[in-house]
């Protein structure tokens, strides 16, 4: 009895073992099922790339604070689309304007007289005025209108903007010397057309001229003051 006692015990012993040597061979099984759970975070990570634009996403896709700052300063007036790139004033009309004999006066039968913007909104004058000597603020011409001097020597029509009060000149040239050559007319009226207007103003103008076909009159375009 003692015997089969003892091998009853060691036959327990080397079951026990073979029991525990069976448990450990299967770690590396438990080991193999927890490693892709680690690899499968991975790709994650990848959202983080570079965008066509050239900005990372972060995870979860938000966009980079950088792509969200607004301009300042002279950019975002750049940017702001109720400042317009050009503005543009409208032309100025006759009943805007005011007619002076300007600064100077004659010399050697040069005239620099000025238009005065006499309302209170901006405008533009471009071009050659109209001129004439008359014997009143609506009478005809007296003699020929001023020929335009669009030579190489006189200013180009350019735009002149004239804020409220704002002045442009003109050139008012006659050749007094040919006057010793014709039967002279006495006129009282200088009158004068801004550009594109069809309503004149006037000015005292107490001056001979030469009956037509004579010319005498010279006018050269607008410049600013």
């Amino acid at each position: 009895m003692h015997t089969k006692s003892l091998i009853v015990a060691g036959l327990a012993a080397s079951i026990a073992i073979t029991v525990s040597g069976c448990d450990t061979a299967s770690t590396p099984g438990a080991q193999s099922t927890t490693t892709p759970a680690v690899q499968t975070s991975q790709p994650s990570a990848q959202t983080g790339q570079p965008t066509p634009s050239g900005h990372a996403i972060e995870p979860g896709g938000s966009v980079p604070e950088t792509a969200a700052v607004p301009a300042t300063g002279t950019d975002a007036d750049a940017a702001d689309p109720a400042t317009p790139a050009d503005t543009t004033f409208p032309k100025c009309v006759t009943a805007q304007l005011r007619l002076d004999k300007g600064v100077g006066g004659p010399v050697g039968g040069d005239w620099f007289l000025r238009f005065v913007n006499s309302s209170s909104r901006t405008c533009v004058l471009q071009g050659f005025p109209g001129v004439s000597q008359t014997n009143g603020p609506s009478d005809d011409p007296v003699g020929e209108p001023a020929d335009r001097d669009e030579g190489p020597q006189a200013p180009k029509p350019a735009p002149v903007t004239l804020a409220p009060g704002g002045a442009a000149q003109f050139e008012f040239i006659t050749y007094p010397k040919q006057i010793n050559d014709c039967a002279a007319l006495r006129t009282t009226t200088l009158r004068v057309y801004p550009p594109d207007n069809t309503e004149s103003l006037w000015l005292p103008w107490d001056n001979l001229i030469c009956p037509s076909p004579q010319r005498m009159l010279v006018v050269r375009a607008i410049t600013p003051l």
